[in-house]
């Protein structure tokens, strides 16, 4: 990463004294400054994303596509001491700017990470470590991005199989969906469920409030498995006629993109 790609600044709001990370024009990480909730997640998407994956509770073995600066990780081993984690990334420099400012060099001394390896940073790109490792996940987390744009080739019904191939039985994949107001009226929302539809048994949808931006936009996370076919939340989302993303038409992907 360039450094001028990349801003780390303070904020403080009624929730507390937060500390952020933009990357590429995108808001990507944040933490808590204080330190008893520097392990706390902040962003509504991942507490959903916390919400789901205890449908699973027998989880073991998780893997994070989009380290980011490990905001999910650290909430994961912080809170659960069977969890271990593979955080993933291409950017090698992130582990050091997350040690550094965002506290995972706590994390790995208080929970004495080098030793029990329970965190491993493997630089990579989504798609290709997926296609490169035997290893099978209880659950899968999807939040790469590009900027504000989600990572395309992790969109397409190849990647869905792909995804499901490494999930244990009663395994989960998750993805963070971001930046509309309506579901129904996202074409790449609709067409993202509808590719899951293609691969997994249920998918399930929830809205996750956006990222410090009042009623402006929506998060949405979709959960896609072969096991599990219900979540309290979940949001009713008509799928017919949308299309199925498929690696060899990627403009069908970027012409979807519809962000506010």
């Amino acid at each position: 990463m360039n450094r001028e790609d990349y801003e780390i600044v303070e904020y403080e709001d009624q929730g507390g004294h937060m500390r952020l990370f933009t990357a590429d024009g995108g808001l990507q990480s944040a933490t808590y400054i204080d330190k008893d909730r520097r392990n706390d997640l902040i962003f509504s998407y991942m507490i959903r994303f916390a919400q789901l994956s205890r449908l699973h509770k027998d989880a073991e073995d998780v893997l994070v596509i989009g380290a980011g600066m490990f905001s999910y990780p650290k909430y994961l081993i912080s809170t659960n001491p069977r969890i271990r984690v593979d955080a993933l990334d291409p950017d090698e420099e992130l582990f050091e700017y997350a040690c550094s400012y965002f506290y995972l060099d706590e994390l790995i001394e208080d929970f004495n990470l080098e030793e029990t390896e329970r965190l491993q940073f493997i630089v990579d790109y989504g798609r290709d470590y997926l296609e490169e490792t035997e290893k099978k996940y209880d659950i899968i987390i999807n939040d790469a991005f590009s900027g504000l744009e989600p990572i395309a080739d992790l969109c397409t019904k190849e990647a869905m199989d792909l995804i499901h191939d490494h999930l244990n039985d009663k395994g989960m994949y998750l993805v963070n969906l971001p930046g509309y107001k309506d579901v129904n009226d996202s074409d790449f929302l609709q067409s993202s469920i509808e590719t899951m539809k293609q691969t997994f048994r249920y998918v399930i949808t929830v809205r996750a409030q956006g990222i410090f931006s009042g009623e402006a936009s929506m998060n949405y996370v979709v959960m896609a498995s072969d096991t599990y076919d219900h979540f309290e939340e979940e949001l009713e989302i008509n799928t017919d006629g949308s299309k199925v993303f498929i690696d060899d038409d990627p403009e069908t992907i970027y012409e979807s993109f519809d962000w506010l």
